[in-house]
């Protein structure tokens, strides 16, 4: 049987479109964690009231998600690196379906979030694999448009999951909203198990630094909890910033490990690349900016405007379908002109469409509102594809897996960054407003998060600008012969 598994493989990996063969099982697993991203953010608010919690304390819903996920994936790139992306791609839907059927059963929001854990751990290894697998069997040349493609999934998880979770929240309940994900992990390990392979690794005595991957999951843990948790407006959450101690000293630690390990989990000399180290941080200021829109749109549709679940879904769609279509056209044209160009302007449409959002009110209607979706999803898609091609053409081919899972952790502690920001400020200002009426009193304050969010977008911006040009073939991809 194996025998018969490594000829249909060698089979597969001659044939001319086997480059696109991988890209589609790697959009799969990607839409999949998109589309679950999505379908809980349109339950939120469902979610609040079945299980009497706050706003700050639901959004851990997604938070524990990504704190996971974002936690271990510099150590799930270092393995891919070392042992090759196959395994772990694999286990990664496996441990990713698993946890969606336990969030399914989950009779509290404690136990819920606990097993959100699990989905991240899932999500982790799945992400950390492929942005490499995509960049390993495509050339430079077409680098852009292959993630074009891959942030297309994204969106069109987007564009089809709030629907989708409304229909099935109203029809089956929420619990439904995690189980979708089985029948779709299920085909993605056949898939996977079918088509993706190993590329060739150079043969050598190359470990995995422990030390290095334990003080940076807990430092970046310990880091999230103090920044989120800890300003959230509970009682007695001030004691998470107590989490800062183990956070610097775990940072320091792994700052000082990798400078000495000759193989370390993340190789800090990448971040010498004037391209790779502003590209990075502009993904954290994108995805804080994006995240707080996507965190705080359906309570605006169903607080302010008293839109249904359903309802909510379909008037979400306008930021993915706009996302996608600024991903279709910035991959392609990434590759045509580069990034330097093409990331700052969509930041700027960006920020406009956040602007938008600080002059809505409940009067106005969707109108204005889908306006500023459209803005800032297809600022985003032309701003998300240029930067991370321009991130993983920076990147030599040995540290593949290392750039993927970088990239993948500077998202994920934008979208985690965003949520808490938005949450903390939304209920900070809602106390400032108390005098007013509910509605008014989320409206003002809606409007004070999207302020701030309109200098985040400025951010990114400014360093896009100020970063260079990504220099496309600093290695070259080939496809596996």
């Amino acid at each position: 049987m194996r025998a018969s598994l490594i000829a249909q493989q060698a089979a597969l990996r001659k044939r001319p479109d086997y480059q696109w063969l991988v890209l589609g099982v790697v959009c799969l697993g990607t839409f999949m964690g998109a589309m679950d991203s999505s379908i809980v953010n349109v339950t939120l608010p469902l979610l609040s009231t079945v299980f009497q919690v706050t706003i700050p304390t639901i959004g851990w819903v997604i938070i524990a998600y990504q704190l996971a996920s974002t936690s271990t994936l510099g150590t799930f790139g270092r393995i891919t690196d070392i042992f090759g992306r196959r395994f772990i791609y694999l286990g990664g839907f496996v441990v990713f379906v698993v946890g969606s059927a336990m969030c399914g059963m989950a009779n509290s929001a404690l136990v819920l979030i606990l097993f959100r854990v699990i989905q991240g751990i899932g999500s982790g290894m799945l992400v950390a694999n492929s942005m490499a697998l995509v960049t390993t069997v495509f050339p430079s040349g077409q680098r852009g448009t292959a993630i074009g493609f891959l942030e297309t999934s994204v969106s069109a998880a987007f564009t089809i999951a709030p629907t989708i979770g409304g229909f099935l929240q109203g029809w089956l309940g929420w619990r439904a909203v995690f189980y979708v994900n089985v029948p779709i992990g299920l085909i993605g390990v056949i898939l996977a198990w079918l088509i993706v392979v190993d590329p060739p690794r150079e043969p050598g005595g190359r470990s995995l630094d422990l030390p290095g991957a334990i003080s940076l999951s807990i430092g970046l843990t310990s880091l999230l909890l103090a920044l989120t948790r800890g300003l959230a407006d509970d009682p007695g959450a001030s004691i998470y910033l107590w989490f800062l101690v183990p956070a610097v000293v775990c940072l320091v630690a792994f700052v000082i490990i990798e400078s000495r390990t000759p193989d370390p989990t993340i190789d800090l000399r990448l971040f010498q690349h004037r391209v790779f180290a502003g590209a990075n941080a502009a993904k954290v200021f994108s995805y804080t900016a994006m995240s707080s829109v996507t965190f705080l749109m359906p309570f605006y549709l169903e607080t302010a405007l008293g839109y249904s679940p359903v309802l909510t879904g379909l008037a979400m769609t306008a930021l993915p379908i706009a996302l996608a279509t600024g991903s279709m056209v910035g991959g392609p044209l990434s590759d045509r002109f580069g990034s330097h160009v093409l990331a700052p302007i969509g930041l700027s449409i960006a920020a406009v469409g956040s602007l938008v959002l600080t002059q809505v009110t409940p009067a106005m209607g969707y109108p204005l509102v889908m306006v500023a979706m459209l803005a800032i999803g297809l600022g985003m898609g032309l701003f998300i594809v240029p930067n991370d091609s321009a991130i993983m053409g920076a990147a030599p081919r040995d540290k593949l897996g290392v750039a993927s899972g970088i990239l993948a952790t500077t998202r994920n502690l934008g979208l985690s960054s965003g949520i808490a920001f938005a949450g903390t400020l939304l209920a900070t200002r809602m106390q400032a407003y108390h005098a007013l009426s509910s509605v008014n009193s989320f409206v003002f304050s809606f409007h004070d998060v999207y302020w701030v969010t309109i200098g985040l977008c400025l951010a990114a911006l400014v360093l896009s600008l100020f970063r260079g040009k990504a220099v496309h073939g600093y290695h070259e991809a080939t496809v596996l012969e």
